[in-house]
């Protein structure tokens, strides 16, 4: 066995820090990354009734963040919409430290803004006392990061990186999804035309703000998404034509869907020109989209259902933007996004 003198022995534990921090500090995935400008504001809010003392609150505001890249090479920007427990950061990075969706859509050539939903993140709103229980559980994030390419074992409730996602889930009382959809359709107002991104219990905002601000959509990504079904509860802030008022009754087809009555079904009027493409995948939660597609169908919208096993990307959960082959994944979206025009 060779014996290192003290200078090699010290070069040779020098190299291996450097290996053992270059292996903790995953990063650059996306390749590098120049900007053209970066920044973040609010948006919307409601002043409170002064005090006696004439002292006002201001809540339910939104926070947005934004990085634009220094070669644009895409028409729209992308607006990133956030699940429930989750908010922006969910985009930023993976738990086991490796570049986020957001970093390969900046060098895909996308503008991208990213949104707190008021209640999460960095997005206050009008309860000032947060309840614990309203939070995000490990087990909550353990189950939903069923996956194969989950970065450790997502069956497991304390598993690191289960904790690592877990603690970006904050605990607040979230506004609702009326609050949040008016706040992106006020930021659609500033920057749209967009395209808008939405996770899970997001998209219910997204949809609702896509109906107030149907000119500034340019469509619609909405991957695992939560109320999808707009014979449900959310037709109530949404624009059909004619309306289907609250004696409106679905009916079950052959496959279980609930529709509309086939005879004359109301169109959701504001969607007319969007687009909206529905992305599940193997292991996540994708029961009703299939039912989703033939709802917006007879809407009258453009829709298209991507699976991604029949793309050939198998194993994923409902965290895909969090687990290890979150590049190829992003790719889906980035080739959908170019493809709207």
């Amino acid at each position: 066995m060779p014996v290192l003198c003290r200078s090699a022995w010290r070069s040779a534990v020098f190299f291996a820090g450097l290996a053992i921090s270059a292996t903790s500090l995953a990063g650059g995935e996306a390749g590098i990354i120049s900007l053209r400008d970066q920044g973040n504001f609010y948006v919307g809010g409601v002043t409170s009734e002064p005090a006696e003392n004439g002292s006002v609150q201001v809540y339910n505001q939104m926070y947005v963040g934004y990085q634009l890249p220094a070669e644009k090479s895409r028409k729209y920007p992308l607006v990133l919409v956030h699940g429930g427990g989750g908010q922006a950061t969910d985009w930023f990075t993976t738990p086991d430290g490796r570049d986020g969706w957001r970093d390969y859509f900046l060098a895909a050539g996308f503008d991208v803004y990213w949104v707190d939903r008021p209640g999460y993140g960095r997005s206050p709103t009008s309860n000032r006392y947060g309840e614990l229980s309203n939070s995000a559980t490990s087990s909550i994030i353990n189950f939903l990061a069923n996956s194969n390419h989950w970065p450790g074992d997502s069956k497991n409730p304390v598993d690191e990186n289960i904790l690592n996602w877990l603690a970006s889930s904050p605990p607040g009382p979230y506004a609702g999804d009326t609050v949040a959809a008016e706040g992106i359709s006020k930021l659609l107002e500033r920057i749209g035309p967009a395209i808008l991104v939405t996770h899970s219990a997001g998209a219910a905002s997204g949809w609702l703000a896509a109906d107030l601000n149907p000119e500034k959509v340019a469509g619609i990504i909405a991957f695992e998404p939560g109320a999808s079904n707009m014979t449900s509860s959310i037709r109530k802030g949404l624009t059909f034509e004619p309306p289907l008022t609250d004696a409106f009754e679905a009916w079950a087809d052959a496959e279980g869907c609930e529709m509309q009555p086939q005879a004359a079904p109301s169109k959701l009027a504001n969607f007319a020109h969007i687009p909206v493409h529905l992305i599940g995948s193997e292991l996540g939660l994708i029961a009703g989209l299939p039912c989703a597609v033939k709802v917006f169908s007879q809407a009258g919208v453009s829709v298209q259902y991507t699976f991604l096993p029949d793309i050939g990307i198998t194993g994923n959960g409902h965290f895909m933007m969090a687990e290890t082959n979150n590049a190829e994944t992003a790719q889906v979206f980035i080739d959908l996004a170019a493809s709207i025009k």
